[in-house]
């Protein structure tokens, strides 16, 4: 009990430091990093630019030779991932996630584990990130658990929804992830289909999945990417080649818990929740679901 109490005042000293340091520089430009906010970001996909986005797993691999739950550290994706974050592409966003510079919108638990991560990362951070570049913000895909105000964001999915619209859609995923099936995230397309990668490690698949896209894939597809850190390296890597490629990560499960108004993490019926119930496998016993489903995969690269 002793131990847990201390650690939960160490906590609330981050998050308290944190805010203090945010709010008494808040007026000095660039103070930590240059993240602009998600609408502006937004706004830079629906202009047809390419995203790739780092989180804590991606900064983990760039800088402490640590593998996370589903990506075993790799020295290339590591040295991909360094480049990448580094790099100035041509309609290519490089994201990083704006709590590193903003957290009295947060939920007390994010806050705290954010807080946390600055302050624990700040050394290694400073290494590879520029002050003097513009980053834009990788939470658009975390718009709704992490916020005290569980709408204010609600705006990017709706835009994000109508861009998506009458366009042909090829989803790069681990098996089980499911992205968007069973809501309406995707509903005003022309057309899905999707390549299924292991659920981990799928950077072992990385060369495979590169080449079966630039040979079989049109280039006025848009490539939506759910791979963890794979899809940060292979968003960039598309864009070089002439595609729109979002590193779309968990958007499809946050809408879910907008969806089902959820105020906890949940789990989702048919799809890998890796934060409830981890990487598992889980059946579609709803007989037309599964075989809009299996139309929609047009190549296993296991």
């Amino acid at each position: 009990m002793r131990i847990r109490i201390l650690k939960n005042i160490k906590k609330n000293l981050y998050w308290r430091l944190n805010k203090y340091l945010l709010e008494k520089n808040k007026y000095v430009n660039n103070y930590r990093y240059c993240i602009l906010n998600k609408e502006e970001t937004i706004n830079k996909i629906i202009q047809g630019y390419s995203i790739s986005r780092y989180g804590d797993g991606e900064f983990s691999l760039v800088y402490k030779s640590k593998g996370i739950n589903f990506q075993d550290f790799d020295i290339e994706i590591s040295k991909r991932l360094n480049e990448i974050l580094k790099s100035n592409l041509k309609k290519h966003l490089v994201a990083i996630p704006s709590p590193l510079i903003k957290v009295d919108d947060l939920t007390r638990g994010e806050g705290y584990y954010w807080s946390k991560f600055y302050f624990q990362s700040k050394k290694y951070l400073d290494r590879v990130l520029d002050p003097n570049k513009i980053y834009y913000d990788s939470m658009i895909t975390r718009f709704y658990m992490p916020y005290t105000q569980k709408d204010k964001n609600i705006n990017i999915i709706e835009k994000l929804i109508k861009y998506f619209e009458k366009k042909d859609i090829l989803i790069i995923e681990g098996e089980n992830t499911r992205f968007g099936l069973g809501n309406s995230l995707l509903k005003g397309t022309n057309s899905i289909s999707r390549f299924l990668l292991p659920s981990k490690n799928s950077f072992s698949k990385y060369n495979e999945v590169l080449e079966e896209v630039l040979m079989n894939i049109p280039k006025e597809t848009l490539i939506l990417i759910a791979l963890g850190p794979t899809a940060t390296v292979l968003a960039y890597d598309l864009c070089l080649n002439g595609y729109q490629a979002i590193d779309i990560g968990h958007m499809d499960i946050e809408y879910e818990w907008y969806l089902h108004r959820a105020k906890t993490k949940i789990d989702i019926l048919y799809k890998s929740v890796n934060e409830v119930s981890g990487i598992i496998t889980k059946d579609i016993d709803n007989i037309k679901l599964k075989n809009k489903y299996m139309e929609q995969i047009k190549k296993r690269i296991l």
